[in-house]
C-alpha cells in the first residue's frame, strides 16, 4: 500500500515537473511557421505559405457540424463549393421555416423531412429499407416513431443515433417522456 502511494505520489510530480516545463517554454511566433517551413531554411517564401494556407484550408474543411454532415452528399468528408451552394439554398427555401435567417433547434430537428439522412448507425442501417445507405424522409420518421413507441413504454431510451440527439435537450444521452413530447409532434 505505501509503495502504491509513492508511486502514485511520483507520478503526480513528474506531470506537474512536465508542465511546468512546457509553460516555461511557451511555442515562439516562428514555432507557428515551422511546420510550412518545408525546405528548413529558416524562412516562409511564398510558395511555402501559399503551401501552408492550402493546407490549413483543407484541415478545416473537414466535416465536423451537423449540418456539415447533411450537406456533404458525396460522402467524401468534406463540403465543397457546390455542396456548400445546394445547401444554402436548401437552408433558406425549406430549413428556415419561420424566415428569421436562423435555424433554430425545432428546425434543425425537422431537416429531416426535406433532406436524406447518410447511415451511420446499425440502428440506421435497420431503417434503410432500399439499402442505399441513405435514410429517406418516410424512413426516418418511421424510425423516430418507434424509438417514440419505446420511450412512451418504457418511460425514456438512449439516444443511438445523431438525429435522435437533436431531441435529446438536456444532453444527458436519453430522451425521457418530456422530451420525447417533441418528437410525437416532429412525426405527426
Amino acid at each position: 500500500m505505501y509503495k502504491n502511494l509513492l508511486l502514485c505520489l511520483f507520478v503526480v510530480m513528474l506531470s506537474l515537473c512536465l508542465v511546468g516545463l512546457s509553460l516555461a517554454n511557451p511555442p515562439t511566433p516562428a514555432d507557428k511557421f515551422k511546420h510550412a517551413d518545408k525546405n528548413k531554411d529558416g524562412v516562409v517564401d511564398k510558395k511555402e505559405m501559399h503551401t501552408e494556407k492550402k493546407w490549413e484550408q483543407k484541415q478545416h474543411s473537414n466535416v465536423n457540424t451537423w449540418w456539415e454532415k447533411r450537406a456533404d452528399t458525396n460522402g467524401d468528408g468534406k463540403v465543397d463549393a457546390s455542396e456548400a451552394a445546394a445547401w444554402k439554398k436548401l437552408e433558406k427555401e425549406r430549413l428556415d421555416l419561420n424566415n428569421d435567417g436562423v435555424i433554430d433547434a425545432k428546425e434543425r430537428r425537422l431537416s429531416w423531412r426535406h433532406a436524406r439522412s447518410r447511415v451511420n448507425t446499425a440502428l440506421e442501417k435497420k431503417y434503410d429499407a432500399n439499402g442505399d445507405g441513405w435514410l429517406e424522409p418516410a424512413e426516418v420518421k418511421e424510425m423516430l416513431k418507434d424509438k417514440y413507441t419505446l420511450i412512451k413504454t418504457h418511460g425514456k431510451a438512449k439516444v443511438d443515433t445523431a438525429l435522435e440527439a437533436e431531441y435529446d435537450t438536456n444532453g444527458d444521452g436519453v430522451i425521457d417522456a418530456k422530451e420525447a413530447e417533441a418528437m410525437k409532434q416532429d412525426t405527426q
